[in-house]
């Protein structure tokens, strides 16, 4: 079965770098305009969510030294669905602008005649499991990009998980416990990303021992090493994330050794070897069809894969935000609902896991994954100095918890 998954995939490679190079015309936008959907800041903060650990594949433009203006400031540019993005936002817009892109990767043998004037291929598409929404079907016309701008404000709705009120659950989770009521007024509108899981598992496999600068180093080396080159933008390459075949490669290990990955490059190679054997996309896709235990317990299965990667995986992958990934940082967190913890340096045991983990479940109900995710980034140490803008508004605290955010 590895080597008919193997062979189905290489071909399927091979075919989409062809259609990529007879289009490579289309697959850069480096003079596309800015597009805007609505979203309020009031559900939506930038900042922490891109930057606060869940994804490792953004920066903020101004810190690139590429665009020193003021202009940059305020604009994160990262890349996701094979695409390099810069974003920002407004009160009332989520602006967007396409700076490099790759046609959606296919898997079909019959390649569109010409983007401009052809319909997109239909059918069950596995590439659906990793951009999160299925192959649009028809080309944009006249347009720097290659497809309807429809389809990239439905990847941010997705991505951002835009279809769900956060006030009305900041609201929730404030009235649950008083720990949140303090770090909400102080860090709002944090979302919960929904990303590819293939980058999302591989990405946090990189994140064992590690802190968020030097995973975001590795992560790019996986792409340069082993992704498709998207485009050239202020003198930086940007790369997609590699495939699970580009990573089963039996060479692969010794080569992330020689970057730096350490242990972390066996259980790169090794989980994607035996992804492959599972089925591939297949078997992520059917992961998403499993409930939260189901799918835990299929990702641990994986070597190199613990608790703390699947439960990240379930959570910001699979649609799983029961799921509660538990670190030492996470540790100190609990004490605020757990008296007799004690001071965690070691590792978590599987014991003192399950028991966070399920307080947590106990407070915050279905989303608190979510909830986490928000005290998480609140406790960041690189968001401490936060600005004003970052700040629950007053006429948004209920009245019984304006006491905890006044400190009296």
């Amino acid at each position: 079965m590895f080597t008919s998954v193997f062979w189905r995939e290489t071909v399927q490679a091979t075919w989409l770098k062809c259609f990529r190079r007879k289009f490579s015309n289309m697959t850069t936008a480096s003079g596309s305009k800015w597009r805007s959907l609505l979203c309020e800041s009031s559900q939506l903060q930038l900042k922490a969510t891109l930057l606060g650990g869940q994804s490792f594949r953004w920066k903020d433009r101004k810190s690139t030294g590429k665009d020193q203006s003021d202009d940059a400031n305020g604009e994160f540019i990262g890349v996701f669905a094979n695409i390099v993005w810069l974003l920002r936002q407004t009160e009332r817009e989520l602006q967007y602008r396409i700076v490099g892109e790759q046609p959606y990767p296919n898997a079909s043998v019959n390649a569109p005649q010409t983007p401009a004037d052809s319909k997109a291929p239909e059918g069950n598409n596995l590439a659906q499991v990793r951009m999160k929404l299925p192959e649009p079907k028809e080309f944009a016309k006249h347009s720097e990009l290659l497809y309807p701008a429809a389809h990239y404000e439905q990847l941010l709705r997705i991505y951002f998980r835009l279809d769900v009120d956060l006030e009305q659950h900041y609201r929730k989770w404030i009235e649950c416990h008083d720990h949140f009521a303090n770090s909400a007024h102080r860090f709002y509108a944090v979302r919960q990303l929904d990303q590819d899981p293939v980058e999302n598992l591989f990405s946090f496999i990189c994140s064992q021992n590690n802190h968020i600068t030097r995973i975001s180093d590795l992560v790019e080396k996986l792409c340069t090493n082993y992704g498709d080159k998207i485009c050239d933008f202020e003198g930086t390459t940007y790369w997609n994330f590699p495939s699970v075949e580009a990573l089963a490669d039996g060479a692969v290990e010794g080569r992330l050794r020689e970057l730096g990955f350490g242990y972390r490059a066996k259980y790169i190679q090794g989980s994607a070897a035996k992804i492959l054997s599972l089925g591939g996309l297949e078997w992520f896709r059917r992961l998403t069809e499993l409930d939260y235990k189901a799918a835990r317990t299929e990702l641990i299965g994986l070597p190199g894969i613990g608790p703390k990667v699947a439960d990240c995986v379930c959570l910001m992958s699979l649609n799983h935000l029961q799921a509660i990934p538990v670190d030492t940082h996470v540790f100190q967190l609990a004490k605020h609902y757990l008296h007799g913890l004690g001071n965690k340096t070691q590792a978590v045991t599987d014991k003192q896991y399950v028991l966070v983990a399920d307080k947590f479940r106990e407070i915050y109900g279905p989303y608190a994954g979510w909830a986490q995710t928000v005290l998480f980034c609140s406790d960041l140490r690189q968001f401490k100095d936060r600005n004003e803008n970052n700040a629950l508004p007053d006429d948004k605290v209920p009245a019984s918890k304006k006491k905890a955010k006044n400190g009296n």
